[in-house]
C-alpha cells in the first residue's frame, strides 16, 4: 500500500481521536496569545480550529509583529472569532482570572527573554506572567525561541556561533520553565493542549521511593510518559548516565520529583 495513502489514513484518525477528547470535556475559556515567532504557527491554527470545533471558549491576542508575521485573517480563517490587537483596551486582571489556560504557539526568543526578566511592559507579557501569579497552565512552544533550534537557525544555517549569547538566550527557557510554564516541542503542542483539558484525576498510590533496573549496558532516557506514575515529591533513584527528554525535566521539576542519579 502506498506510504502516501497510509499517512493520510493515520492523519486523519489523528484527527478524529484529537477532535473526541476535545469535545468530551466541559468547555474551557482559553486565551491564545501570538508573538512574532514563525514556527509553531502551523500547530497553533489546528489548536484554533480544533478548540473552536469543539465550542471552547477561545479568545487571541495578537502582538503587531504576529499581525505582519501570521495576519490576523489567517488566524479567522482558523476559527478564532474574539481576537485582541495592540490597539485595544482590555481587563488584563479579568481576563485572566477566567482564562482556564493561557497558549503560546509562537514563542519568540524575543519574548521570551522579556518574560524571563519578569517585565510586565505589555500586554503579551502581563497576561504570560499575570497566568502563571493566577497559577494557571501555561503552554509554550519553544522551538521559536530555541538559540539552538529553529531560533537561530533563523539567522543562521549553523547553530555554532556565539556560543555564550546562545547559553544566555537558551537560559531564558529554563527560567521560564522554572517559573512554571510547560515548553513543549511544536508537535508535542497539540498533545500537551488536550491533557491540560483534560479534568484533574487522582493518581494511583505509588512509591515514594522507586529504583529503576535497567539491563548490564543499557543506557536509560526517560520521557514524560515514564514520570506519569509517580505522586509528587517522589524520589527516583536513577543509573548513572541517565537522560530525560527536556518535557520529561520539566514535568518532573513542575511535579517536584527528585531525580537522584547513582
Amino acid at each position: 500500500m502506498d506510504k502516501a495513502f497510509i499517512d493520510e489514513i493515520v492523519a486523519k484518525v489523528v484527527a478524529l481521536v484529537r477532535a473526541k477528547m476535545a469535545t468530551a470535556v466541559p468547555s474551557q475559556r482559553v486565551l491564545m496569545l501570538f508573538s512574532g515567532a514563525s514556527t509553531g504557527y502551523v500547530v497553533g491554527m489546528e489548536t484554533i480550529q480544533l478548540l473552536t470545533q469543539a465550542h471552547h471558549n477561545l479568545t487571541v491576542f495578537m502582538t503587531a509583529s504576529a499581525l505582519h508575521v501570521i495576519g490576523e485573517d489567517n488566524v479567522r480563517r482558523a476559527g478564532a472569532q474574539e481576537i485582541i490587537t495592540p490597539q485595544q483596551w482590555v481587563n488584563t486582571p479579568k481576563l485572566v482570572r477566567e482564562a482556564d489556560m493561557v497558549l503560546l504557539p509562537t514563542l519568540s526568543m524575543n519574548t521570551a527573554a522579556r518574560l524571563a526578566l519578569g517585565s510586565m511592559d505589555s500586554l503579551f507579557s502581563t497576561l504570560v506572567l499575570g497566568a502563571l501569579l493566577a497559577d494557571k497552565p501555561v503552554i509554550a512552544v519553544r522551538d521559536g525561541a530555541d538559540p539552538y533550534g529553529n531560533g537561530g537557525l533563523v539567522f543562521s544555517e549553523t547553530t555554532t556561533g556565539a556560543p555564550a549569547l546562545r547559553q544566555k538566550l537558551a537560559a531564558h527557557l529554563q527560567v521560564l520553565a522554572d517559573y512554571g510554564v510547560t515548553l513543549v516541542q511544536e508537535e508535542e503542542f497539540v498533545t500537551a493542549v488536550l491533557r491540560c483539558l483534560q479534568p484533574a484525576s487522582q493518581p494511583e498510590p505509588a512509591p515514594v521511593a522507586k529504583t529503576i533496573h535497567l539491563g548490564a549496558g543499557q543506557a536509560a532516557i526517560l520521557t514524560v510518559a515514564d514520570l506519569g506514575n509517580y505522586q509528587p515529591g517522589s524520589s527516583l533513584h536513577l543509573p548513572a548516565g541517565t537522560r530525560l527528554t527536556p518535557l520529561a525535566k520539566e514535568t518532573a521539576h513542575r511535579r517536584g520529583l527528585r531525580l537522584l542519579f547513582d
